[in-house]
């Protein structure tokens, strides 16, 4: 998802930790989206109580 851009700087950041997940060991993918998608999910709860 190189220069991938959602206006919100945070998810931002939370994107980039995919890049490169091609080369990483298959091994290490479910993790990585695993946390991602929870850093996600709590920053779009976050969302809700503004």
């Amino acid at each position: 998802m190189p220069g991938s851009r959602t206006g919100d700087a945070e998810v931002d950041r939370m994107l980039e930790r995919l890049d490169g997940l091609d080369e990483r060991p298959v091994v290490e993918h479910v993790q990585v989206v695993e946390q991602v998608h929870r850093d996600l999910e709590a920053h779009l709860a976050g969302q809700d109580e503004d």
